[in-house]
């Protein structure tokens, strides 16, 4: 199967002011082989830099929506939000507006 052929998967993080530049590259690394390990086309990593702000979270469902996309994956669940009714927001808000499933690197 080529990469043309492989599902596509979008990477999402949260990124901390305390996170340096080489946590950040080791973190979308670890998305990258989730992707690479299962069987997907890794696309790019949306990065929210604002607390509290869901911007680039709503660009990636227009993207998803765009590109006909279903599958996200995140360092872990904690990368969409800490709350876990905000999480439960966001996971469905990906599964309504896009169909997405959302995969995590590591179980929170």
């Amino acid at each position: 199967m080529t990469n043309q052929e492989l599902p596509l998967i979008y990477g999402y993080m949260r990124v901390q002011r305390s996170h340096t530049d080489e946590e950040l590259l080791a973190l979308e690394l670890d998305l990258r082989l989730f992707a690479d390990s299962e069987g997907y086309q890794y696309v790019t990593t949306f990065q929210e830099f604002e607390s509290g702000c869901t911007r680039v979270f709503t660009a990636l469902v227009a993207e998803l929506t765009r590109v006909g996309g279903h599958h996200v994956v995140v360092p872990t669940m904690d990368h969409l939000a800490l709350h876990p009714l905000l999480q439960i927001h966001l996971l469905m808000k990906l599964e309504l507006d896009a169909g997405a499933e959302v995969f995590e690197v590591i179980a929170s």
